[in-house]
């Protein structure tokens, strides 16, 4: 029998899958490390980006084995010298059982990448298992370039393919090695708690003696004024080497991957800032840049991004971009990209089976390292209930068109569910698109379906213990929407954590009217006597009857309605408003709307007696 491999123009459905799979977690592992590179990467033409992940997520997993402090440094080693060795032999054979192994031998044998310089980049984060530190800047640029300068090499040598003459050797360009340097040291500025907190301090030594800064200052976070002026002053030599590579690249490179390095130095000069702002707080944890910062740097990127390579990519000029598009995901079918966020689509029944973790992993944490308050199970509200409001009027006021609104209130909505998870709530329902959203423009809906679509697919939210449930209509939806939303339904269906009720295409009167109409053919055919109708047989006739009660509301924006939303369930509701843009919201407002929930007053038209207040971690009584 004829073994298939990645090298074989058709696989097997398995084959498929598992390839799939292997590209689906190297964005996972990129999106979730490294998000700023991640939405880099989503600036090259679609065709690109899920080699772009593969050669990321691999490096980066090679660097992680070396970061683990848990273990002793030779067995540290020896695990990646075993991945290494297997990599190897995958890149030989055409196929590997590990997926981010697969991801990348399926990248290499596609597009013609440079197995030397791969494995000479990984050969160089190996020898870091044996480097205590660097001692003057010679040295430190000497490890930066070997370890970074191949991936963005090769992603040139991907466009070359695609049609797109760039110069594949960017070593030779004046310019790019200050870009590499500037790129490493933002990254070691970025990633300096984590290498404390292994013991290692990464900065030449010559910069330390320069600032009479000592390596047992900076591992056990001594934020002297030395050390306040060092930071600056590698923060402030970073910024420069980033901007003087733009100066001396603008003329060298096409206007695609010109837009992608201007994004990148304005990204990583927001990040600059952020770590220099951050003070001490720089030595404890990673900084990042404030969303609506990312957002406005991100958006026209993107638009102008989409453009270029749809005018300067020719369509059909090479098999090896015809046989990757069928890996990875066509255009639609106007020629525009596939939604950069959407995953790679699978053929026939498999198109939208959604992969699970199992067992579930636990709630991510915050990125600001934030702790929930503690609330004990007996006082927290059993279902929550959100209108995500003010999506599109935040993106129109930085300037923004309305659908990046929806894709930043997307981000804000994974990490609320992150917390919800971190405090045991078991229900939250949140209003995603009601019927009267039908009002809003078609580019406006179509593009807001996109977004839903892309992100019920991207499966982060199927990693942890979370079970979907759609409450809405489908009629008028788009039949792709519908699939989704119903395979998620059956997918997380054995969950037992987070129920998430998504509401789309939902009204509240629509939803009665659909119960008054039961009742009535349940009294027409006999089943019912109208003259027994109690509320709990009106209930059990409801579209949705088994969502329970809602004990809480929370609608942000400044808006104070509740329009339209769960009249039947969130009846004796306490309402929580906020005036804050749902994009600019996180975990953290969910547990301030749960502590006030607490607080509050449940007499329910009786008597009882107001609940025990919560306090938070370290909070004392007054």
């Amino acid at each position: 029998m004829r073994r298939t491999t990645t090298r074989s123009r058709t696989r097997s459905g398995r084959a498929r899958s598992a390839l799939d799979a292997g590209y689906d977690e190297c964005r996972r592992l990129v999106r979730t490390t490294r998000p700023t590179e991640y939405a880099l990467m989503q600036l090259m033409p679609p065709v690109v980006r899920p080699v772009s992940w593969a050669l990321y997520a691999a490096f980066g997993y090679a660097d992680d084995l070396l970061d683990l402090s848990e273990e002793a440094p030779r067995e540290r080693g020896r695990r990646l010298r075993e991945w290494r060795a297997a990599l190897e032999a995958d890149l030989a054979s055409g196929t590997s059982d590990d997926p981010i192994r697969l991801a990348l031998t399926d990248a290499v044998w596609r597009w013609g990448l440079d197995l030397g310089d791969l494995l000479g980049a990984l050969d160089a984060v190996q020898r870091d298992d044996d480097r205590k530190g660097v001692t003057t800047w010679q040295e430190w640029r000497e490890r930066a370039h070997a370890q970074n300068i191949s991936w963005p090499e090769q992603l040139m040598r991907m466009l070359v393919r695609c049609g797109l003459p760039v110069p594949v050797r960017l070593r030779d360009l004046a310019g790019f090695t200050r870009f590499v340097e500037g790129l490493f040291l933002t990254d070691m500025l970025r990633d300096l708690p984590e290498d404390l907190d292994g013991g290692h301090v990464w900065f030449p030594a010559e910069v330390l003696d320069r600032f009479h800064v000592t390596p047992d200052e900076l591992i056990s976070r001594q934020w002297t004024p030395a050390v306040q002026r060092m930071i600056g002053h590698l923060a402030g030599e970073a910024r420069e080497w980033l901007e003087g590579s733009r100066r001396a690249l603008r003329g060298s490179l096409p206007l695609g991957p010109a837009i992608v390095l201007d994004t990148a130095v304005d990204l990583f000069g927001a990040e600059l800032d952020a770590i220099v702002r951050a003070g001490s707080a720089a030595l404890r944890r990673p900084v990042r840049v404030a969303r609506h910062t990312e957002w406005r740097i991100l958006a026209p990127a993107r638009a102008r991004a989409a453009v270029v390579w749809r005018l300067t990519l020719p369509p059909g000029r090479d098999t090896a971009m015809d046989t990757a598009m069928d890996t990875v995901g066509r255009a639609g079918a106007d020629g525009s990209p596939r939604d950069d966020t959407a995953p790679a689509p699978l053929a026939g029944p498999e198109r939208h089976t959604a992969r699970i973790a199992e067992p579930p992993l636990p709630p991510r944490p915050h990125r600001d390292g934030a702790r929930p308050p503690a609330i004990a199970a007996a006082h927290l509200p059993q279902h929550v209930a959100i209108v995500m409001d003010g999506n599109g009027r935040w993106a129109t006021g930085l300037g923004l068109p309305r659908d990046e609104g929806h894709r930043a209130g997307a981000v804000a909505l994974r990490d609320v569910v992150q917390g919800a998870l971190e405090i045991g709530l078991p229900h939250l329902t949140v209003y995603a698109f009601s019927t009267e959203n039908w009002k809003r423009s078609p580019d406006e809906v179509s593009k807001l379906f996109a977004i839903m679509r892309a992100e019920l697919l991207d499966g982060e939210l199927l990693d942890h213990d979370v079970r979907l449930r759609w409450v809405g209509s489908p009629d008028g939806l788009p039949d792709d929407v519908v699939n989704v939303l119903r395979s998620q339904e059956h997918a997380t269906r054995n969950r037992t954590g987070l129920t998430l009720n998504v509401c789309v295409n939902y009204g509240g009167r629509a939803e009665l009217a659909q119960a008054g109409a039961a009742l009535a053919r349940a009294a027409l055919a006999g089943e019912v006597d109208p003259a027994r109708v109690s509320e709990q047989l009106f209930a059990a006739h409801l579209p949705h009857h088994a969502l329970p009660d809602v004990d809480l509301l929370w609608r942000t924006s400044g808006e104070i309605r509740t329009s339209n939303f769960l009249p039947w369930h969130a009846h004796y509701a306490e309402l929580h408003f906020t005036d804050q843009p749902w994009p600019e919201v996180d975990r953290r407002d969910l547990w301030a709307a749960v502590t006030a929930y607490t607080h509050r007053k449940r007499r329910k038209g009786g008597t009882t007696t107001p609940t025990v207040p919560t306090r938070a971690p370290g909070e004392t009584e007054g």
